[in-house]
């Protein structure tokens, strides 16, 4: 009784009969028999009684004792079960000789044996199939661990020549998945001519793309239906003495795989759809084998397309009309009766002139048929050179995947150590984090009281300002002289402006260039990120704010330092265009400007002590491109609007209560209104100007205004009127103009006493 159990099912066989004389094949081992178990036809594979009698050889060698070897294949195909290999049944004892038999299910013959007797060509979907089936049972085994190692075409076994099984699993090996390669045997395991290059070495050291190798020489075979014959595997070349380079010596050098066996790869059509997937499994390098699973994506979609379709469908045209010849054969014989002969001469005339109709309509459509297929292998062929550029580009991809692999794995060290390093210096950091938790309180409470100084020192200094502005604003500024400037290198029309000790900086509205006035001279700075920004001041770096760049609406603040813009600052919780902006004691505040095309009236300050954002208020009324100022203590901002009421007002807020106060608009007083509009705010030594503008006739004046607490008053006037103009304060009570409405690139400087 032969007997297999495992955890999903159970074979026993009450009767088992061999059929010693009817065999498959014999090998040096053993044969392949038929055999009879209950009902069922097997085969059955039986070892040469002497065999068993071999003494154990030396270790490392036991794969060429055939009893370990049997021993081993029954063994393995036990523990496996898949439909594209050879079904395992059980062990049986011959009762003749007391020697184990392996019982497997029949097949009908082997993949060598088909090729040697098959008239013609396989049909180019059979090929694909059997191919398919075997990359199956390879992705199947690789994925549990197992290397086959004597993948031929004598172990790969057919059904009907259309389904193919891999058998003889006494060369294969279980290893483990995470071990990478593979080097326990000191000899070939396998048919040297289905062995990759690093199988053929001493010692062998191989991975599963031993079998992947294997798997492309019987591609060549299964479409030229030759036995795979390479060239020797080494060639001689003259080279210099590694010691004596004046001397000639012979060294044997490997040849490339894909050379050794170019004859059997040039028998193959350029454009057959395996040629490429047999020349990407004939690498030298294992690494660059494509593995199981990749060749069972590659063949599946093989079986999608025309070329596999037209086949199989001829295929089965073919197959119909055999068996249509057959029938009428058949029918032939039994009339071929010399009694019935004269009763069916009519009968037969008639059947022969139907079944000529029948072969000349299935000629036509034959026919027909290859016109078709003729057209649908010119796209196939143009498919085939696409899916083998695809398949070398998927090669490089691979390969650069492999050393993107290998530079991960060295940062994974050099992060390690780094690590290990980290850990080791975590105490010292431990105590210095204490230390530097104490000396954080000691530094803040210190802030606190330095704070609270500072509050009282800043009401009694805005008092004594407050007083000395009262006294110096009683007697209105007298102009000295007026001198004209070298024209700007642009027309300014809008825009900012601030001075930076000797040198004052104007920047035209739409711009990403900063125009600088030094020496008496112009020059510019290399263009800004941004555009429609608000140039100031803050301390001494020249910083922009807000504008146009990478966002529409940008909120970014761009400082001037060695030679180049960076962001020194942080952003503002809201972009805009063209805002209003000031700096004084820590505090920079924007205000006003424009976002979607709807001009704001938000007010934020950024304090540069502790580098936060806060909005603190709101104009009382939506300004873009406001006229803005500080004299004194105070935030002055002349809107720009096209509100017939608003576009002469004048606000002041204090920056005590910018700071200090909620949000609200009310904290914004209305001073005196102007006389004119579109005017340029200004301080100089502590009086608040107003430059330029329009009258209530929309003319454009020369007047400079002063303000004196309750009204104002002119005290100068340019040699040229202006509007929309940009000013600034120079040491020495020089105001400086550049340009405005239409005045182009001309400036010009008043000096007051």
């Amino acid at each position: 009784m032969a007997e297999r159990q495992d955890r999903e099912q159970e074979y026993i066989f009450r009767n088992v009969q061999l059929f010693k004389n009817d065999t498959f094949g014999t090998g040096s081992y053993g044969a392949v028999c038929k055999a009879k178990c209950d009902q069922l036809l097997c085969a059955a594979k039986l070892l040469y009684p002497v065999l068993f009698q071999i003494a154990v050889p030396d270790p490392g060698k036991e794969h060429r004792h055939p009893f370990r070897r049997f021993e081993t294949e029954c063994a393995f195909l036990s523990r496996i079960n898949h439909p594209n290999i050879v079904q395992y049944l059980g062990t049986y004892r011959d009762p003749d000789t007391n020697a184990p038999v392996l019982l497997m299910e029949l097949m009908d013959e082997s993949l060598t044996h088909f090729l040697e007797s098959s008239p013609g060509d396989i049909p180019y979907h059979i090929q694909v199939n059997l191919s398919y089936d075997i990359a199956q049972a390879l992705a199947f085994l690789h994925s549990n661990g197992i290397i086959h190692r004597d993948l031929s075409s004598n172990n790969v076994l057919l059904i009907a020549g259309t389904r193919a099984k891999v058998a003889d699993f006494g060369m294969s090996k279980f290893r483990d998945i995470n071990v990478s390669r593979l080097a326990t045997m000191t000899t070939c395991p396998g048919t040297p001519a289905f062995m990759s290059p690093e199988a053929l070495n001493e010692p062998p050291v191989y991975t599963e793309k031993l079998d992947n190798f294997s798997f492309g020489v019987l591609l060549v075979q299964t479409t030229t239906r030759q036995f795979p014959k390479p060239t020797d595997r080494f060639e001689s070349v003259q080279i210099p003495a590694p010691r004596n380079p004046g001397r000639i010596v012979e060294a044997k050098v490997a040849i490339p795989e894909l050379e050794r066996r170019q004859a059997h790869l040039s028998l193959i059509e350029p454009t057959h759809p395996l040629l490429p997937i047999a020349r990407h499994c004939l690498k030298d390098r294992d690494i660059e084998r494509p593995s199981s699973q990749q060749l069972c994506q590659t063949l599946d979609a093989l079986k999608r397309t025309p070329r596999y379709q037209e086949s199989s469908q001829q295929d089965l045209h073919q197959m119909l009309l055999h068996q249509m010849l057959r029938e009428k054969d058949e029918q032939l014989h039994v009339l071929s009766n010399q009694h019935l002969i004269t009763e069916k001469d009519e009968q037969i005339q008639i059947s022969e002139q139907q079944h000529q109709q029948l072969i000349t309509e299935k000629d036509t459509q034959i026919q027909a048929n290859r016109e078709t297929i003729v057209q649908n292998n010119e796209q196939t062929t143009i498919k085939d050179q696409q899916l083998y550029t695809q398949a070398n580009e998927i090669q490089t991809l691979q390969q650069d995947k492999a050393t993107l692999q290998h530079e991960a794995e060295a940062r994974e060290r050099q992060l390690r150590r780094l690590n290990q390093e980290l850990q080791s210096s975590e105490e010292n950091t431990a105590v210095l984090q204490q230390a530097i938790d104490q000396r954080n309180r000691e530094v803040t409470q210190l802030r606190q009281t330095l704070a609270s100084k500072n509050e009282e020192i800043h009401d009694l200094s805005t008092r004594m300002h407050q007083v000395a502005l009262q006294d110096e604003q009683a007697t209105p500024m007298k102009p000295v002289t007026i001198e004209s400037l070298p024209d700007a290198r642009v027309g300014i029309r809008y825009g900012s402006s601030d001075v930076i000790g000797d040198k004052a900086y104007f920047s035209p509205y739409g711009s990403k260039t900063v125009n600088v006035f030094s020496n008496n001279q112009w020059h510019e700075l290399p263009p800004c990120p941004n555009n429609y920004f608000t140039i100031v001041s803050v301390g001494d770096m020249l910083t922009t704010v807000g504008g146009s760049g990478t966002q529409r609406y940008s909120n970014k603040l761009y400082s001037y330092i060695n030679n180049k813009w960076v962001e020194h600052f942080p952003p503002m919780p809201i972009g805009r265009w063209g805002p209003g902006a000031v700096y004084a004691n820590s505090t920079l505040v924007v205000a006003g400007g424009s976002r979607d095309l709807k001009t704001l009236n938000t007010v934020e300050i950024l304090n540069t002590g502790n580098m936060q954002w806060s909005i603190v208020s709101s104009l009382p009324l939506p300004s873009l491109l406001p006229s803005t100022t500080i004299c004194g203590d105070y935030v002055y901002i002349h809107p720009q609007t096209g509100d017939a009421q608003e576009k002469y007002s004048v606000y002041k807020c204090s920056l005590r209560q910018l700071t200090q106060s909620p949000p609200s608009s009310a904290i914004w007083e209305k001073i005196a209104p102007l006389p004119i509009y579109w005017s340029s705010l200004d301080t100089i030594n502590g009086h608040l100007l107003a430059v330029g503008g329009r009258d209530s006739n929309r003319d454009k004046t020369k007047d400079i205004y002063q303000y004196n607490e309750t009204s104002w008053t002119v005290i100068s006037q340019m040699s040229t009127p202006r509007s929309q103009c940009l000013t600034t304060a120079l040491p020495g009570n020089k105001v400086m103009m550049v340009g405005g409405d239409r005045i182009g690139r001309k400036c010009e400087t008043v000096t007051f006493k």
